[in-house]
């Protein structure tokens, strides 16, 4: 395949959205941009090529309209999804050729990844990986073993074997005792490593992974982007990744770097400098504060609770969403080695309260929330609050955040409303981080 064209229309917030790209020439290109400006739905679009049930496993029905359309031209074959009210969802009413199905393996984030589903495969393998351990029955994945020494910078893949069982390649550390570490029970940034290098031995001709960055600490990001960019040319594939990690947009060419921005529904994708992204990513200038946080629900809680509690500002201040507990320490650290944001005293970071077990909680600067978070704290206070004022004709759901996003979606209560309430009811408990809150941002006697 030489060419493929991927429009979107009227999906979820987006109106419009366009991605055209050259299959004939392998290598990388990675999507970055603010929350909500599309990146995911993008990417579940690429998915649903192979898998047409992708919105009906990863998309609230809500996201949809009768106007909703998305468009594949490949090569000249054209295959619409339109709105089917049936499954209230997107459906091809045309027999997608085998050879489109096969084109692109796109890898979604936490839950719905393969990086997070290959488990029960490999369990079920696991007496077939020992019998072959024990023959000596196996071989050597040097190019794997190679790659992930070069990625985390170690030795202790020097061991790996790998075994095939009905056709499928598993892996497997042995150790001197001729016990074993099978690939799932390695860490989550190695075991999706693995996967992702399987995917690249594969036979999709453009391979897709949104958040690719989750699971990796700095260092292995930053040593991520040149395996990848070696992998394209050896195998001819094309990757398409997105990311918030600044130590891998500093390790890309200029050419594979590409800025997705939202204007009123309209998303335009633009290839740009990564200080063109790192300053509209992250807004690193003019700035004296930085509070690093998890997503846009907390950011904007932590700004309500400023605006209710701290009245005396004196330093200007930037609230900064990274995506996940995990990486906004990972940015925190990285910037008190390299100082890219601040001084480490002027950089503090605000996590949800479910977070407050996490060991890097007691990293300095790092504090949580009283509440679990926003999406939990809303809908455990419905289901005891005896004057709860936000009144739903819907019985039930799926979960705290189809809760939190009704409310909003049916003009129940407005984003403000559900943070002044929250604020309202845990008063008391948010006092020690308006403290800390009040004393980061007023100004020093």
């Amino acid at each position: 395949m030489n060419s493929l064209r991927v429009h979107l229309e009227f999906i979820q917030h987006v109106m419009s959205l366009t991605l055209e790209l050259d299959l004939s020439a392998p290598g990388l290109i990675c999507l970055v941009g603010r929350n909500g400006t599309g990146k995911t739905t993008l990417v579940r679009a690429l998915r649903n090529l192979s898998s047409a049930d992708t919105f009906i496993k990863t998309a609230t029905p809500y996201a949809f309209s009768f106007n909703s359309r998305i468009t594949y031209i490949v090569d000249g074959t054209k295959l619409v999804f339109s709105y089917d009210e049936k499954i209230r969802s997107l459906n091809c009413r045309e027999v997608i050729p085998f050879e489109l199905r096969g084109l692109i393996s796109a890898e979604l984030p936490m839950p719905h990844g393969n990086r997070f589903n290959y488990f029960k495969s490999a369990s079920e393998a696991d007496l077939d990986i020992r019998k072959a351990i024990a023959l000596g029955s196996h071989g050597r994945p040097d190019e794997l073993i190679a790659f992930l020494t070069a990625i985390y910078g170690s030795i202790r893949y020097s061991s790996m074997v790998e075994v095939t069982v009905k056709g499928k390649s598993y892996y497997a550390i042995v150790k001197d005792d001729h016990t074993y570490i099978r690939e799932d029970y390695l860490s989550s940034g190695e075991y999706f490593l693995i996967n992702l290098y399987r995917t690249i031995k594969g036979s999709a001709q453009l391979i897709v992974i949104d958040e690719i960055d989750l699971s990796l600490d700095a260092a292995a990001q930053a040593n991520l982007t040149a395996w990848l960019r070696d992998f394209c040319a050896r195998y001819e594939r094309k990757i398409l990744f997105t990311t918030h990690s600044l130590a891998l947009m500093r390790q890309l060419e200029a050419r594979e770097l590409f800025y997705i921005d939202e204007s009123q529904g309209q998303i335009s994708i633009s290839p740009k400098s990564y200080s063109y992204a790192k300053a509209r990513l992250f807004g690193f200038s003019g700035w004296d504060k930085y509070i690093l946080t998890e997503d846009e629900v907390l950011l904007g809680f932590i700004e309500a609770i400023i605006q209710k509690y701290c009245p005396q500002i004196f330093f200007r201040y930037k609230i900064i969403f990274i995506g996940g507990g995990t990486q906004v320490i990972n940015l925190m650290k990285h910037n008190e080695r390299e100082q890219f944001l601040s001084s480490p005293g002027n950089v503090m970071a605000i996590l949800d309260g479910d977070q407050k077990n996490e060991k890097f909680v007691e990293h300095s600067g790092v504090y949580t929330i009283p509440l679990e978070s926003v999406e939990k704290a809303i809908y455990a206070e419905s289901q005891v609050d005896n004057q709860f004022p936000f009144v739903t004709s819907r019985g039930s759901f799926t979960g705290p955040k189809d809760f939190h996003n009704y409310l909003q979606e049916k003009k129940v209560a407005t984003q403000k409303e559900i943070f002044e309430y929250l604020m309202d009811r845990n008063d008391i408990a948010l006092q020690g981080l308006v403290s800390v809150l009040r004393d980061f941002l007023a100004r020093v006697a």
